[in-house]
């Protein structure tokens, strides 16, 4: 089959909504299956492409997705795009397919990113909880990172609704991202640490009945 064709186009984006819908919901293990899926499928599509094309652009998305785990301000972000896009250039058989495709495919990242976000959901980070706040200390914000396993079985004051992720207060001054994990919390609640998923601080409702 030739490339540049619409399913083609949609395998793609499919695979990029899948691995930021993980990222974003903690979802990696099934984020990963289908974006590694839709990606294999649409490389198997062009019968003019190459192994090394299909690593290249494999390399590339691993560079893009270090750098959300290892912040190397854009530097691993910069130089995953560019080997992902030669990858996927080296694919097709026709450089404005391989535009198409990569244009769609970010937009609709883009899209998924800022709904997801709106949703309540954010990107997460290695080993530590990073402060997604604005780093305004009139109002309270703190620049920093802290281990959230110091943080189990603490009770905090939500800031922010959660639905499900939001800020949340804690006695030591610091406002952190937090979880609900069984319902949608309004601000101004107490609630507790349960647990932890995924280095995510999972929160319930404090009863005091």
């Amino acid at each position: 089959m030739d490339g540049g064709g619409e399913m083609e186009t949609v395998l793609f984006s499919i695979g990029i909504l899948a691995i930021i819908a993980g990222m974003m919901t903690r979802h990696y293990m099934l984020g990963g299956i289908v974006g590694a899926g839709s990606f294999l499928l649409y490389f198997g599509l062009y019968d003019n492409g190459s192994w090394l094309s299909l690593m290249l652009f494999a390399l590339g998305t691993v560079l893009i997705i270090s750098e959300v785990f290892l912040p190397t301000y854009g530097i691993l972000g910069v130089v995953g795009l560019l080997i992902g896009a030669w990858g996927l250039m080296g694919q097709t058989a026709d450089i404005g397919d391989a535009v198409v495709d990569l244009t769609i495919g970010v937009v609709v990242g883009i899209v998924a990113f800022y709904i997801l976000v709106k949703l309540g959901y954010s990107i997460p980070f290695n080993d530590q909880i990073v402060l997604n706040t604005s780093l305004n200390r009139e109002r309270g914000y703190q620049s920093q990172s802290v281990s959230v396993a110091d943080y189990v079985s603490q009770e905090a004051m939500t800031l922010t609704p959660l639905r499900p992720t939001g800020k949340a207060t804690f006695s030591d001054g610091n406002i952190l991202e937090v979880m609900s994990d069984n319902e949608v919390i309004g601000s101004d609640e107490q609630v507790v640490v349960v647990r932890i998923r995924n280095n995510q601080l999972l929160v319930r409702r404090v009863n005091r009945e």
